[in-house]
């Protein structure tokens, strides 16, 4: 629902002079544009920006969208990524857009998929100049590409593995960022973010943490975006972006490793790092977006390092993908077609032989308005417990429907 728009369309429509008469003009006076829509929030971290724009108004109103996203695993073998649920509510987002005043804006986001509260965003970002904004609240943090993507636009059946367990759940957390506007600086070519958050992930996401003031998150993110000048098109991409995020986590031993699993679902490294003792943390980052006519091209790389303050306990891990669509010239029935493919290997402890895991997947995106269509298939390669190499995969198919 876009009320802000509806209520500029019926106004400018108003205001409109009357056209000429042909015998009057030679010419009949064009009707004026549609004003152009507020920019987004900036809290809403893109995986690459979009292509730069003329200043657009920013009218205050109130917009609402969702999306929701369905998987059905109609196959699958043992693997470590294997479905556990034939039909399963993947993504289920409400998402809130307000501006109350001309630099401020207001996201809200529930994700009725989520264990525990379904909160995932509530921030206010005051954006005076398109150098310098600053956000507030809870909201996702600038982790790299694939953590950054948005539901609705994966071009996969869903981010890497290794993004999830090197980050936390649902990438949020609570604190401040400084940032660069949506159309970021010098014409588009540069996009910062930088971060100072407690480090405990998003509230309510599980049992409630003790609080302790050493625990903290700093972070940061930087794009440059050479799309428009090297490749010659408003719309072609051509993105390096770089990411760091470094923090401070007390031990997490309650005695119950279920309870501990809950509790460090978000804190940095969440399934990788040692928990159970006092340690720092550090992620690095890079990753290369190309985009150009029908063809997309995204490559991505993690290094997690996490390290006891006191003791031995430590965990280096690595991941890495590369993943590519193609749009399809053929249009059966209006629908839009999109091959995908990606590639990614996940070694979760570099100190430690026979755990990589390797993933291939393939699959076809169908699109048509705002409904989605999608089929994958996955292979998986991993060692089992005698060190023997096994195989092993899935069929997805996916339903989505944003509005």
């Amino acid at each position: 629902m876009r009320h802000a728009l509806f209520a500029m369309a019926i106004a400018a429509a108003l205001a409109a002079p009357t056209l000429a008469r042909a015998d009057d003009a030679p010419a009949p006076t064009p009707p004026p544009a549609a004003p152009a829509p507020p920019p987004p929030p900036p809290v809403d971290i893109a995986a690459f920006p979009p292509p730069p724009a003329a200043a657009a108004p920013r009218t205050p109103g109130v917009e609402v969208h969702g999306v929701v996203t369905t998987w059905w695993t109609p196959w699958s073998e043992a693997s470590p990524t294997a479905a556990t649920d034939a039909v399963r509510l993947r993504f289920a987002v409400l998402r809130v857009d307000a501006r109350p005043a001309r630099d401020v804006s207001v996201l809200a986001r529930v994700g009725l998929m989520l264990p525990g509260s379904p909160l995932l965003d509530l921030a206010a970002t005051y954006q005076p100049r398109p150098e310098i904004g600053v956000t507030f609240g809870q909201f996702r943090l600038p982790l790299g590409a694939s953590a950054t993507t948005l539901a609705p636009q994966l071009v996969m059946l869903d981010r890497p593995s290794y993004v999830y367990a090197m980050t936390k759940l649902a990438f949020r957390d609570v604190g401040v960022m400084v940032h660069s506007g949506p159309a970021g600086l010098a014409d588009g070519l540069l996009h910062y973010r930088v971060v100072a958050a407690s480090g405990s992930g998003r509230h309510g996401a599980g049992a409630a943490r003790a609080p302790d003031a050493h625990a903290y998150l700093v972070g940061g993110r930087v794009l440059v975006d050479a799309g428009p000048r090297a490749l010659g098109g408003a719309k072609d991409r051509l993105v390096g972006g770089v990411t760091l995020a470094r923090s401070h986590d007390p031990a997490i031993d309650t005695g119950d490793a279920a309870a501990d699993a809950t509790l460090a679902a978000g804190v940095l490294g969440r399934t990788l790092a040692p928990i159970a003792v006092e340690r720092d943390t550090m992620l690095a980052g890079a990753d290369l977006t190309v985009a150009r006519g029908p063809a997309w091209l995204q490559a991505e790389t993690m290094y997690l390092r996490s390290r006891a303050v006191d003791g031995p306990a430590a965990r280096d891990a690595l991941g890495l993908s590369v993943e590519a669509a193609y749009a399809l010239p053929a249009r059966p029935a209006g629908h839009e077609l999109q091959l995908a493919a990606r590639y990614e290997r996940f070694d979760p402890n570099l100190d430690v032989s026979g755990d990589v895991r390797r993933m291939t997947s393939l699959g076809l995106n169908a699109s048509l308005a705002r409904l989605r269509w999608s089929a994958f298939g996955t292979i998986t390669s991993f060692d089992d417990a005698t060190g023997e190499r096994q195989h092993a995969g899935e069929v997805t198919v996916r339903a989505q429907a944003t509005f």
